[in-house]
């Protein structure tokens, strides 16, 4: 039942995100919406992190199974594609180098600020 309840939340915020979006014609998704609006709860207090984190924990840790519906959306439409394979490819190479760069970047500032709040220097 805990888990259903969990479940819940999180899809009553994605389908806030989603309303939001529509009605204000955000130039943004939805789901992005919704995850903003999730950060924001957690961030506030207003929904803490153990009333969702066995589901969070669960869609973590199957994220790879959320992309087979993509796979199958470039399957279905490769004619969509057709005469532009340098160009998605040079595209998905870069935003991939690129989301790795970031990712890293990121990851350095926040150890860097763990160890000044923790008191450890290099």
């Amino acid at each position: 039942m805990k888990v259903f309840k969990q479940l819940l939340i999180l899809l009553g915020i994605n389908f806030a995100g989603e309303l939001i979006s529509h009605y204000l014609q955000l130039p943004i998704p939805g789901s992005i919406t919704g995850m903003i609006l999730l950060l924001v709860l957690l961030l506030t207090g207003v929904i803490k992190e153990k009333q969702i984190a066995e589901t969070a924990d669960f869609f973590l840790k199957n994220m790879g199974f959320f992309f087979i519906p993509a796979g199958v959306g470039v399957m279905v439409s490769y004619q969509a594609l057709e005469g532009r394979y340098v160009q998605t490819i040079v595209a998905i190479l870069a935003s991939t180098l690129i989301v790795m760069a970031v990712t890293s970047l990121v990851t350095q500032f926040l150890i860097k600020q763990r160890e000044k709040r923790n008191g450890i220097s290099d």
